[in-house]
Parts: structure tokens; C-alpha cells; sequence
């Protein structure tokens, strides 16, 4: 545990992230009996420094709403906020089999948020927008957990660069898992979102806004969120029917029917989007994941090779993609959807390493672990040549 109190206010519990541009912290308020925790994003580097400071001002910090504050001390920039309560999105998708409606909302709610975030630097929504830095509330809506992990790389992003990976994310929730592209995403997308979502991939939106625009203009939007929505026509036809108190019987059981209709294929359209285009799913089983490790237990600095051996049960059928996640602490310090990976790893702790894969058909595996200990390197004295010399 770090005792380091910032701004003689939040006591650092735990170190999630560090690089020589900044470091990542787990704290509380100090001497609180709150337990309320919060991420504190500590920036050492100068250059990282005059950016986040304009990203950050009094006039913008607002614009992401886990922000808590702004501090600068000891010539460190720090941006504190609140946590997500809703589990990671990753987990999210792999955990639940999303209805049509579920994942509307859910992109409506990462598009409405990120209109506002644009108007920060890219680097900024780029960073936001990777897969662990957002969690889920309510099944339906987005919260960004404000984890800046900062990269020369990322620091030189576009806006190119961010509507690329918001069609990543999208392409994720029409897939139900982290492991998909455009292709794996198709079959389960309305046909009118395909070609947003492949402009999207291309780069090819420099504004959420207009994003955000295209995607309202979709018939399936106002049916399912519009204030001309199936929910919103169900309410309305409820009140009308509520307040005719003189209605016969007849045309009380009319009206009672009508509601119902409404209501069913209401109900109809949010539970499958394949009863929409009458098409029926095969049956297909799940790939199952597997990968070796060179070793378990290594020094820091030292390179271990995880090799993919996953297999899926169906004849005819293979392993299309791949996600390898390497993780500290709950944090993810790495990526990649290589179908095998060589990993240094430079800090001593437990790391946990996690393989999901997916079929061609759109099936999930369940994720395969391996924990990997990594000790702290042994500095040894260098040999006494005197002694030596002496014996001799």
C-alpha cells in the first residue's frame, strides 16, 4: 500500500498503471471513514501536462460527468473521479444476451455522451473509449470510468482515430461479445446501421455529432426511442382508454384489444431482432478456449510466450477471432487479437492472463486463465576480484 497523501486530501491505496508519462492510483479521502474510492490520474510528464491542463479547465472538465477535480501540486497535474458502480463492458456482453432495445440504448448513451467529450482533445475520447474503461449501468446505459492510459501513440491520435474505434465499440454490442469486427457483427446489426457503422471503421466521421445524427435518423430509433416510440404509443393508448369513462362495453373491449395488440408486437420486436426478418439461428455450440504458457513464475524483465491451442466442436467449423487481455489487479494493462502473443513483463505481481475466442458463426467461448508471478529481479553484488586476486 502507497501512503502518499495528494493535496492533503486523498490517500493513495493502490498503484493501477504507471508509465514515464504518468501513474495511475486507486484512493480515498484521508482520514475519512467513507469508503467511497476513487480513480486519481497523476501526470508527471510536461508536455502531458499542458494538455490535460487545457482538456481539463474549469470551462471543460465538465463535459465528463466521473470527473470529481482538478489538482496541481509539486509540479503534477492530477484529474480525480468518481468509479463506475456497473460491471466492466467486456464482462457486461460476455455475462448477457442482449435484446434489440437493450443494445439501441446502449448506443444511444455512449453517441450522446461522446458529443460532449469531443469537444476535448481526441486523445482524450480515444482513451475513454477503449473497451476497460467503460462500465454498464442499468443494462442500457454507458459510464466511462476515467482511466487515462497515455502513450506518445495515443497523444498523436485524430478524430480519425476516434471514430474508428467508436465502431469498434458498436460493432461489440450488436455482437454481444468483445471479440468482433464488422463481418462478425453483421448478422446480428439492423441493415440500415451497417453502413454507419462501416463509415465509422473507415474514419470516416470527424464529429460524433454528425454520428449521433445519423444513427437518430434510423427508422428502428423512433420506433424503439423516438417520442413517437412503440413504449410512448402503449402509454398514450393506456391514458386515452383510461379516461373515456363513458364507453360501452363493446367499445371498452376494443379498445382493451388494441392495447394488447400494440403491446405484443411491442414485445415481439424487442426480444429478437430475427423475428423481425423471420430468419431462424442454427444451432451451433461454443468454441472452447485454451492456451499454454512458456512459465508461470519469471523475474521482471523476462518474456513469457502464450501459445493459442483453442478448439471448437462443430465440424466444418474454426476459430475466426480472437482476444488475448492481460491484467493486474483488476486493471488491463494489454490487448491484442494476434493468435499468439509473447509478453515482457516489467513490473513484479500477480498477472492475470485471460483468452477468449470466437467461432465463425458468432459463438463465444468462455475465457481461459492462467496466473502469472512475476518477481521482483535479484540485484546481486558484483564478484569481489580483489579476494581473487589475493587467493592467487
Amino acid at each position: 500500500m502507497d501512503n502518499r497523501v495528494i493535496a492533503e486530501k486523498y490517500e493513495i491505496i493502490d498503484t493501477l498503471f504507471s508509465n514515464e508519462l504518468q501513474s495511475i492510483y486507486l484512493g480515498r479521502l484521508s482520514g475519512s471513514e467513507d469508503s467511497q474510492q476513487f480513480i486519481i490520474n497523476e501526470f508527471k510528464d510536461a508536455d502531458t501536462i499542458y494538455g490535460m491542463k487545457d482538456s481539463f479547465s474549469k470551462e471543460k472538465c465538465h463535459y465528463i460527468r466521473n470527473i470529481v477535480e482538478t489538482l496541481y501540486e509539486d509540479f503534477c497535474f492530477y484529474v480525480v473521479c468518481n468509479i463506475c458502480s456497473g460491471p466492466a463492458m467486456e464482462a457486461f456482453l460476455s455475462d448477457n444476451s442482449l435484446r434489440l432495445t437493450d443494445k439501441m440504448f446502449l448506443t444511444d448513451s455512449l453517441l450522446s455522451q461522446l458529443i460532449e467529450i469531443e469537444k476535448l482533445s481526441p486523445f482524450v475520447a480515444y482513451s475513454l473509449c477503449d473497451m476497460d474503461n467503460i462500465a454498464v449501468t442499468n443494462k442500457r446505459n454507458i459510464c466511462f470510468n476515467c482511466n487515462f492510459k497515455l502513450t506518445p501513440e495515443i497523444l498523436a491520435v485524430t478524430r480519425s482515430d476516434v471514430s474508428r474505434r467508436v465502431g469498434e465499440l458498436i460493432c461489440a454490442i450488436y455482437s454481444n461479445t468483445a471479440a468482433a469486427d464488422l463481418n462478425y457483427a453483421k448478422d446480428n446489426m439492423p441493415p440500415a446501421l451497417f453502413p454507419i457503422v462501416q463509415s465509422c471503421l473507415e474514419g470516416k466521421y470527424e464529429s460524433m455529432a454528425k454520428l449521433y445524427n445519423d444513427f437518430k435518423s434510423l427508422l428502428l430509433y423512433s420506433v424503439f426511442m423516438g417520442s413517437g416510440s412503440v413504449d410512448n404509443q402503449i402509454r398514450a393508448n393506456y391514458q386515452k382508454a383510461k379516461v373515456r369513462r363513458r364507453l360501452t362495453p363493446l367499445k371498452r373491449l376494443a379498445a382493451l384489444v388494441l392495447v394488447l395488440l400494440v403491446a405484443g408486437g411491442a414485445w415481439m420486436l424487442m426480444k429478437d431482432w430475427d423475428m423481425l426478418t423471420f430468419k431462424r439461428t442454427a444451432v451451433n455450440s461454443k468454441p472452447v478456449a485454451e492456451f499454454t504458457a512458456s512459465s508461470i513464475q519469471v523475474f521482471e524483465g523476462e518474456k513469457v510466450i502464450f501459445t493459442n491451442e483453442s478448439t471448437d466442436p462443430d465440424e466444418g467449423d474454426s476459430i475466426k477471432s480472437v482476444l488475448w487481455n492481460i491484467s493486474k489487479a483488476g486493471t488491463s494493462i494489454f490487448k491484442s487479437k494476434l493468435q499468439g502473443i509473447a509478453y515482457t513483463f516489467v513490473d513484479p505481481g500477480e498477472f492475470e492472463v485471460t483468452l477468449v475466442v470466437a467461432d465463425t458463426h458468432g459463438a463465444v467461448s468462455e475465457p481461459a486463465k492462467i496466473l502469472v508471478e512475476v518477481l521482483p529481479k535479484l540485484d546481486l553484488p558484483p564478484p569481489d576480484t580483489d579476494s581473487e586476486d589475493n587467493e592467487k
